[in-house]
C-alpha cells in the first residue's frame, strides 16, 4: 500500500514540473499568466526553471562605471537612487516634576491620572514580577526643581512615591 501511495505522489509531482506557463496581455492591458494561452491573443511561454543565479554585487573582473552603474558585457544596470539621511529628533528636554504636582499624587491612583497630572516621565522602566507589570517613572531634577521623583506602579496603580534631592 505504501509503495502505491509513493508511486502516485511521484507521478503527481512529475506532472506539476512538466506544466508550461504562458504570458499574455488582455484587452484592458493587464498581464495574465496561465497554463493555456487564449486563442485570440498573442502569448509567449514563460521560463519557470529556477536554475538562474541572482547577482547581489559587483563580481570579480567586472568593470564599474560610477556614472552609470556596473557594466557587464556592454549591459548597463541602472544606479540606485540616493536615500536622504534623516537625523533623529533631538531628545526631549528634562521637565521634572513640580512640588505642587507631587503633593497631589496618592497611592492607588491610576496610571492615566498620573500621566494627566504630571505628564510623560523623563525616563520609564518596565519589569514583570509574578505576573504583575511593574512600571517605574522617573522625573529628573531641573535647575528650578532639584528633586528626582520616582513613581512605582504595580498593575497600573501608584504603589510607591519617592522624592530624592539630587543636585
Amino acid at each position: 500500500m505504501r509503495v502505491l501511495i509513493g508511486l502516485l505522489l511521484a507521478c503527481a509531482a512529475g506532472a506539476c514540473v512538466g506544466a508550461e506557463v504562458y504570458r499574455w496581455v488582455d484587452e484592458k492591458g493587464v498581464v495574465n499568466y496561465g497554463e493555456k494561452p487564449p486563442a485570440n491573443r498573442p502569448s509567449r511561454p514563460v521560463n519557470t526553471d529556477p536554475g538562474g543565479t541572482i547577482e547581489s554585487g559587483p563580481a570579480y573582473g567586472r568593470k564599474f562605471d560610477p556614472a552609470g552603474g556596473r557594466t557587464a558585457g556592454g549591459t548597463q544596470y541602472p544606479q540606485a537612487a540616493a536615500v536622504p539621511f534623516v537625523l533623529p529628533p533631538p531628545p526631549a528636554a528634562v521637565r521634572g516634576m513640580d512640588f505642587d504636582t507631587y503633593i497631589r499624587l496618592q497611592g492607588g491612583m491610576t496610571e492615566g491620572e498620573l500621566l494627566l497630572r504630571a505628564g510623560r516621565p523623563d525616563y520609564e522602566s518596565v519589569d514583570s514580577i509574578r505576573r504583575d507589570i511593574v512600571k517605574t517613572f522617573y522625573y529628573f531634577p531641573t535647575s528650578a526643581n532639584p528633586y528626582t521623583t520616582v513613581v512605582t506602579l504595580h498593575g497600573g496603580r501608584i504603589f510607591n512615591l519617592e522624592r530624592i534631592k539630587k543636585l
